[in-house]
């Protein structure tokens, strides 16, 4: 229990002045039942805790992602569904593909979809799992690593086997600000931080 208490505390503590906008758009999705609300911590040595994406910085991306077309969206670690499941009641014509690393977070999951025949839920470690076979073009990443560099190794990999001339979105949430300079094929698109490791960014690929 202080284990817990002091993991909210630490959480609560990094988003500091935006706390309030984080909170408030919290309460109005809960409210209009959006799923994937549920948080749990890793023992793992690799990947990170799970942490929903806030909603304030979805309805941030949301705006961005209506500007560009995908027709798949595929979330490496997925969680317990809180992205997919805001993305497909924003966008209910796009596929969506979880991969989720922890059972019990993927066993919520595939509850929570069990009606949705757009959406597919996996369970696996999506660093040795070929995604790629899924055939998404939009690539959402809410920092699965508890080190944000290695992140690299997978954007490489997606970069290198993307279908040419078929553009590709990425989405990058609450890594820090600088991890993704020194990948030059990218063009950032869009970028929003509370601070260093607090935020978004999106990067195209073309």
């Amino acid at each position: 229990m202080i284990m817990l208490i002091r993991n909210v505390f630490r959480i609560v503590a990094s988003y500091k002045f935006a706390l309030i906008k984080i909170i408030f758009f919290e309460i109005i999705c809960i409210f209009n039942l959006y799923k994937g609300n549920s948080f749990s911590f890793s023992n793992n040595n690799i990947m990170a805790d799970n942490i929903p994406c806030p909603y304030y910085f979805l309805f941030k991306i949301k705006k961005v992602l209506k500007k560009y077309n995908f027709d798949a969206l595929i979330d490496l670690g997925c969680g317990s569904g809180r992205v997919i499941d805001f993305f497909d009641k924003n966008f209910p014509k796009k596929k969506f593909i979880g991969i989720e690393y922890f059972k019990n977070q993927y066993e919520r999951c595939v509850i929570k979809f069990k009606k949705k025949n757009n959406i597919l839920i996996k369970q696996g470690d999506f660093t040795k799992y070929d995604f790629l076979k899924h055939n998404a073009n939009c690539y959402f990443f809410n920092n699965p690593f508890k080190n944000d560099k290695d992140i690299i190794p997978i954007i490489k990999y997606i970069t290198m086997n993307h279908i040419k001339g078929r553009n590709i979105l990425f989405i990058f949430v609450n890594f820090n600000k600088d991890t993704f300079e020194e990948l030059k094929d990218l063009k950032k698109i869009e970028k929003y931080y509370i601070n260093k490791d607090k935020g978004f960014s999106l990067y195209l690929l073309d």
